[in-house]
């Protein structure tokens, strides 16, 4: 009966140990099995981590060449926009030359005649004052052909009167009604200021299309 008794209880240790060794087993290849898991979870979260930081870098990257760029084009729009003003400037300056170098030769004396004609056909005629420079004081200056041709224009008798007054100017007449209520400056600094913004756009469709 003992015999029998420990014959059980060995097959049921040899069973134990067989069983026990099974779950270990199992045990370590579900630990190494799960392991692995986090060992993959780990690599695909350090490859998202440097995919998305790769990314952002890309992202930064873009920005700041977009930035760059944008940068680089507003400078040279300005550079452009800068050299248009200046050589704008350099034609209105040789215009303004010109017209001082003309006070010199023997046409300025008809164009100053036709400067004071429109001054005058713009006051409507009538007794007029006109005032010039020491220069152009003593240039033989026709008033009374002067005066028909304002007359032609306005349909109004017209009269010139030249003032001792003299004018601080290049070039040009300064016309004024004879009461001093309406006063005409057609100085060549004057009519160029009035002129300024056509002449720079008929300036900058010659030089720039």
């Amino acid at each position: 009966m003992e015999l029998g008794v420990q014959k059980i209880a060995d097959q049921i240790l040899i069973s134990a140990r067989q069983n026990a060794e099974t779950v270990l087993s199992e045990a370590r290849k579900s630990a190494e099995l799960m392991l692995e898991k986090q060992r993959e979870l780990g690599r695909r979260s350090a490859a998202e981590r440097v995919s998305y930081t790769l990314a952002k870098a890309r992202d930064e990257a873009d920005t700041v060449r977009g930035m760059v760029i944008s940068d680089a084009r507003r400078k040279a729009s300005w550079m452009a926009l800068s050299e248009k003003e200046r050589l704008i400037g350099n034609v209105l300056d040789e215009v303004r030359s010109r017209l001082v170098s003309l006070t010199g030769t023997r046409k300025y004396a008809p164009e100053l005649e036709k400067i004071i004609v429109d001054a005058g056909i713009a006051l409507g005629g009538g007794k007029l004052e006109v005032m010039l420079n020491e220069h152009d004081s003593g240039l033989p200056l026709d008033f009374t052909a002067i005066s028909k041709t304002i007359f032609r224009n306005t349909n109004s008798e017209t009269k010139l009167t030249l003032l001792k007054e003299r004018i601080k100017a290049s070039g040009g007449a300064v016309v004024k009604t004879q009461d001093g209520n309406v006063t005409l400056d057609n100085t060549f600094d004057e009519m160029l200021k009035r002129r300024k913004g056509d002449l720079r756009l008929k300036i900058s469709k010659i030089l720039f299309g």
